[in-house]
């Protein structure tokens, strides 16, 4: 019998946590939870219902968790749970997510979101009607029916369309970015940008929603403004064939700098400009 399969979507932050988690909700499934497994893919993961805590003994890698109350409003969150503890209980949850690690801080999860939980069809119905305003109308596991996951993903590519560029893009020569999957950094072009955001040659396909930090570097050294590398955080707005569309995600004016964070702060609107004047044609 097929495993069922379900979103995870956060509505509070407009992003996706998961697009294929299994449901636990057996004795059997619950106490075996994730045991076995060499690794586990960025859509994949663990639905535990019942639950007000797990264990991650016999669990090959750290994990995040989403402790959710009754109405999938997320009480309790953990980052990176090591292998082979238990993690804290609390009484007033209804259920667990067990995910990939930087699922939390990639979708900006935190305590008091409101998650939606359900199969690829009423996911694929509940976009199509434009993301209304729900309160847990989510079916029961039992009642779900099948989930036409390959008609979901294509229709997230061209989902947040809606949010329309707010400035032209122009072509990026000389431009490339990094970003840390957990390996060594790669270096990747820079299709075009604009003042708002860019988009990024890459073979990953972030969630609609994902936030994802990065360097952008100029190749050029003779370029004659201050800055060659800025650090930036971007969210993944949609996808193409050879890569992912994202939005810059700035502050009006920088934070003030610490010793711990001056080695790798975020720019604000103002250095973001002055760098990229280049490549936008303006002063």
């Amino acid at each position: 019998m097929e495993r069922k399969r379900y979103c995870v979507y956060n509505q509070t932050r407009e992003s996706f946590l998961s697009l294929g988690v299994g449901v636990a909700n057996t004795v059997f499934t619950r106490l075996k939870g994730l045991i076995g497994k060499l690794t586990l893919r960025l859509d994949e993961g663990l639905w535990v219902v019942p639950s007000i805590g797990i264990h991650t003994v016999g669990v090959r890698f750290a994990l995040d968790l989403v402790y959710l109350d009754e109405d999938y409003r997320v009480i309790h969150v953990v980052e990176s749970f090591p292998t082979f503890r238990i993690a804290p209980l609390k009484p007033e949850a209804a259920s667990v997510l067990e995910l990939p690690t930087h699922t939390i801080y990639s979708s900006q999860t935190n305590v008091g979101d409101q998650l939606l939980i359900c199969q690829a069809e009423e996911m694929e119905n509940w976009l199509a009607k434009e993301r209304p305003k729900l309160s847990r109308q989510v079916k029961p596991i039992t009642e779900v029916e099948k989930q036409p996951m390959a008609s979901l993903i294509s229709r997230m590519k061209d989902w947040f369309s809606e949010d329309r560029r707010r400035a032209a893009r122009k072509p990026a020569p000389g431009l490339v970015a990094y970003y840390w999957t957990g390996a060594a950094p790669e270096e990747h072009a820079v299709r075009d940008v604009s003042e708002t955001g860019l988009f990024l040659v890459t073979e990953e396909r972030w969630y609609p929603g994902t936030v994802v930090t990065m360097t952008l570097q100029k190749t050029d050294k003779d370029d004659s403004t201050q800055e060659h590398a800025i650090a930036i955080q971007s969210k993944a707005v949609r996808w193409g064939e050879d890569g992912v569309g994202l939005k810059f995600v700035v502050p009006e004016t920088p934070k003030r700098e610490t010793a711990e964070t001056s080695g790798d702060r975020q720019v604000d609107k103002k250095t973001l400009g002055k760098f990229l004047q280049r490549f936008l044609g303006t002063k």
